[in-house]
């Protein structure tokens, strides 16, 4: 197994950390058509948080501890070092652990990509964790399946706690979807949902969401996306 990389993690109490949101302001609201997975394969896995015994930590509210994840646990990225998004509920827990796993011919975790720990408010919202562009941290390979963890944890040394999983493929835009979308830069997440590309989607209408919060547009494109038939995450669409 590969040596686990630990590094800071951006994470959100009812906003979304992002480094830069220059222009984005000046952009036009977002339509949404719909999310489209196309072909995709479902994976194994639950999206909502399973609690294991012990630790003495809790989490209240509803929804749970939920990865935002299409119905069927599999989204598609068309970049190489994406985001992933989570939302975490209030909660009595101290830490909050990521990990990303590669995994053999039958699905097991293999060798980690990434990993990172930190310290949490206890206060609900919506998190993400990108995997960096540059450093040792390996990067998504085209094709591959991967699968990730969210765990809030009552310690750094317990291991048990209220965990959450996804799964993520990493298919490089085809050159006609790259045309699409610095032809209709003002609706990115329009075009990466229609062509299946659920994490870029959601990242930027969660950039939307920063620069806009009380946008109805953007607003009811986030609420379109969470609750359009092949995602169905409707307890995340008032976000």
């Amino acid at each position: 197994m590969s040596k686990i990389l630990s590094r800071s993690m951006p994470l959100l109490a009812k906003s979304i950390a992002i480094a830069s949101i220059a222009g984005i302001c000046s952009q036009a609201l977002p339509s949404y058509a719909g999310f489209n997975p196309g072909g995709t394969v479902g994976k194994p896995g639950n999206r909502r948080g399973l609690a294991t015994r012990g630790g003495g930590c809790k989490a209240s509210g509803n929804p749970t501890l939920t990865t935002l994840v299409p119905k069927n646990n599999v989204g598609l990225t068309a970049s190489a070092t994406p985001t992933f998004y989570w939302f975490i509920p209030s909660n009595t827990y101290q830490y909050v652990n990521f990990s990303l796993y590669k995994v053999d011919a039958e699905d097991n975790p293999t060798d980690l990509v990434y990993a990172s720990t930190s310290q949490i408010s206890g206060e609900g919202g919506l998190a993400s964790v990108s995997l960096p562009e540059q450093g040792t941290t390996q990067t998504l390979e085209a094709g591959k399946s991967y699968r990730w963890m969210v765990r809030l944890l009552c310690s750094g040394n317990d291991r048990r706690g209220l965990s959450a999983t996804g799964w993520i493929t990493y298919s490089p835009p085809s050159p006609q979807l790259s045309n699409q979308l610095t032809a209709q830069p003002e609706n990115k997440a329009d075009v990466y949902g229609e062509a299946g590309y659920w994490y870029d989607a959601v990242k930027e209408l969660a950039l939307q969401k920063q620069a806009n919060p009380n946008s109805p547009g953007v607003n009811l494109a986030w609420k379109a996306l969470m609750e359009s038939e092949f995602v169905q995450l409707n307890q995340l669409a008032a976000l």
